[in-house]
């Protein structure tokens, strides 16, 4: 539902460093921190029946919301593969369309944090390793068919000790590990 206290299809949610919690609430197209002591909303962005791409006030169909080391946040938009990082206090430092993708799913940053991987939730899926200051990708993870294609693959996360990614592969219903390098 739209009213509140009442959540439109919340995709995945994060304990904040201060102990609120952060989800996408994308059916009503706004990103909550919630403080689970009052179960109040503290920060909203977006609002319900505005789902348009105008970051922070107006978000179209977030399905992400990841924190950062540094506090900030990734915005994953659905609608035209938009991502936004946002400061906890609503400023966007950039906001940029991931190449290649058609629906994202879940952005995080690299592990050197200067960079952004997000898997695009379709079939044939991708992941798509960009440079936010450019536009341009680094590094993808595409095979139209056959057993290492991906299909709906709703996260991707750099290992830490090799840098290959993690692909969680929704409706294949599997986790896989794929070698940066050989793919």
């Amino acid at each position: 539902g739209r009213s509140e206290g009442l959540l439109n299809y919340p995709d995945d949610s994060h304990l904040l460093d201060d102990g609120k919690f952060l989800t996408a609430d994308i059916r009503n197209c706004r990103v909550l921190i919630i403080d689970p002591k009052t179960s109040k909303v503290v920060t909203q962005w977006g609002e319900p029946g505005q789902c348009k791409h105008k970051p922070p006030q107006q978000l179209a169909w977030p399905n992400g919301a990841t924190p950062m080391a540094n506090g900030d946040i990734l915005v994953s938009e659905i609608t035209d593969a938009w991502i936004s990082r946002i400061t906890r206090a609503g400023q966007v430092l950039w906001s940029v369309r991931a190449p290649n993708i058609r629906y994202p799913s879940d952005a995080f940053p690299t592990l050197d944090g200067k960079q952004v991987i997000v898997a695009d939730f379709s079939k044939p899926g991708r992941v798509v390793i960009f440079d936010p200051t450019t536009g341009k990708p680094t590094w993808d993870y595409f095979v139209k068919d056959g057993d290492t294609s991906l299909d709906h693959p709703s996260i991707a996360r750099e290992l830490p000790d090799t840098g290959d990614i993690l692909i969680v592969d929704d409706l294949h219903d599997r986790v896989i590990v794929v070698d940066r390098k050989t793919k």
